[in-house]
């Protein structure tokens, strides 16, 4: 701060009241800064001579600054990269402040309607359209902004203090406010339960990516809701349909809502066609699979080279605990399925799909699981490398890179300690990429080490450490604060040696 004319201890004051640091600096790492700078000041101090000493405390010279070393162009690049991130996450954090201003005021004003007496529905329309006259928007839109802040205000206080507080962007609001629609409408559920699924989701949102957050809300939420999931999958699966809409240019949008096992085969088969074209073929990948589609639908046949479409079988990958199977549907008083199947260890999929699944399948990988971590220990197998492959892809379940959710079929087993610099095929040195990143690994100045239980500890190009720990694939038991009832941390994985292959 030195040079701006502003008193250290009050501008940090000011940040930690509310204010926003233009460089997205924290109260703490301005203390730091302002540590540096009193330290730096003693040692100018220190340097100087008798004259110089006499010259600056008589105010004919200015206090000299030390003799540094010339700016490399690395340094420079350093400087610059850290300056750009910093100054967008100001940015980031000042419209996330502004945002939940604007929503407490469209709350504020949604309550007054209320508070006002007469009929709520033409006095909030008045008030929307008088809003939306002088924004030039629609009032429906602003009628529908007002309604959506004041759930979120009053039915999720909490994720809306830290989108406030610029700790969780706009994007992980609007997943927890879609992801918890279910626990909110539910009057069955206790409010304690959903104030403790809504804190427990926050904190994940402040650690992780918005898509990331999507799949693991979906457990949390799964887990106090009364109905059952094969009662609201048999519910669900009444709205499945198919729709288009105008993308203008004569192009269309067709879209279909279908069951997750059914659509994600689907997208399974039209992905292995297209990584089957030939390389001389000009569409991109995208293209490929939408043709693909368009053949099979209007034809009943491959589009022209697709090499035998027609055999390819869809792949998925369905996490199912062994006591599911070993229920019996047909009895009323059979407890639920608490610990829900896994599509690619991401979409819920209900009981009923899944005994049809395991009636009809001819090959079995058993999985062990931690009982503690839920994490993968081991499999049955005979076939060491094949054993390591089935408890990687059970482990990683998606791409490692930090914030990726490809799931782990489209991603690549990399040795985290390069192959050609000595690193070792062993489940302590592998880990699956998506092919975009798996090749940013090499070609940029990212560096990633593996700790134990598969943990990865990335270290970005201007020093971040991050943490991408495996998420487990089945039931975790922890244990939960006594007041709030939230998770305590637990450790990175399970005791011990990797499994002994």
């Amino acid at each position: 701060m030195d040079g701006w004319g502003i008193d250290g201890e009050s501008y940090i004051a000011a940040i930690r009241a509310g204010a926003i640091d233009p460089f997205g600096r924290t109260p703490e790492e301005l203390e730091a800064e302002l540590d540096a700078l009193h330290d730096q000041w003693l040692e100018r101090l220190d340097a100087l001579g008798p004259a110089e000493w006499d010259a600056v405390t008589t105010g004919r010279m200015p206090l000299p600054p030390l003799p540094r070393p010339a700016e490399s162009d690395g340094m420079r690049r350093l400087r610059l990269e850290e300056e750009f991130t910093g100054r967008v996450k100001a940015l980031e954090a000042q419209r996330s402040r502004l945002e939940a201003e604007e929503r407490e005021m469209l709350a504020a004003r949604l309550e007054r309607v209320h508070a006002e007496g007469g009929e709520v529905t033409t006095g909030l329309r008045e008030a929307a359209s008088t809003l939306a006259a002088e924004l030039r928007q629609s009032d429906r839109g602003i009628e529908q902004r007002m309604a959506e802040a004041w759930t979120i205000v009053h039915e999720l206080p909490l994720t809306h203090a830290a989108h406030k507080g610029g700790r969780i962007a706009a994007s992980h609001l609007r997943v927890i406010v879609r992801e918890t629609a279910a626990v909110r409408a539910d009057d069955t559920v206790d409010p304690e339960q959903r104030a403790r699924v809504e804190a427990e989701l926050v904190a994940i949102a402040e650690t992780t990516t918005p898509s990331r957050l999507r799949a693991r809300a979906r457990l949390v939420v799964n887990r106090v809701l009364t109905a059952p999931l094969q009662q609201r999958h048999d519910a669900a699966r009444e709205h499945r349909g198919v729709w288009m809409v105008d993308a203008g240019d004569g192009m269309v949008d067709l879209g279909a809502r279908l069951p997750a096992l059914v659509g994600t085969a689907i997208f399974d088969r039209l992905t292995q066609a297209a990584r089957g074209k030939p390389k001389d073929d000009p569409r991109s990948f995208d293209q490929f699979r939408a043709d693909a589609l368009a053949e099979l639908l209007l034809a009943g046949v491959a589009p022209d080279d697709l090499h035998g479409v027609s055999p390819i079988k869809a792949t998925v990958s369905i996490t199912i605990p062994a006591t599911e199977l070993l229920g019996d549907p047909d009895q009323p008083d059979e407890p639920q399925l608490r610990f829900p199947a896994l599509l690619d260890g991401r979409i819920l999929v209900d009981s009923a799909t899944i005994r049809t699944l395991a009636a009809d399948t001819t090959t079995w990988e058993r999985l062990f699981l931690h009982p503690v971590t839920g994490l993968p220990v081991t499999v049955d197998t005979y076939s060491p490398n094949r054993a390591q492959r089935r408890a990687l892809r059970a482990r990683d379940g998606r791409c490692r890179w930090p914030g990726c959710s490809n799931p782990v079929h489209r991603a690549d087993l990399d040795h985290t300690h390069d192959w050609a610099k000595g690193g070792k095929t062993t489940l302590s040195n592998l880990a699956h990429l998506c092919r975009r990143h798996h090749m940013m690994k090499h070609t940029t100045r990212w560096t990633v080490r593996q700790l134990p239980g598969g943990v990865l500890e990335w270290t970005s190009p201007l020093g971040t450490i991050i943490r991408d720990d495996p998420e487990p694939q089945g039931p975790v038991f922890v244990d939960r604060d006594p007041i709030w009832g939230l998770p305590v941390a637990a450790g990175t994985g399970p005791p011990g040696d990797p499994p002994p292959f």
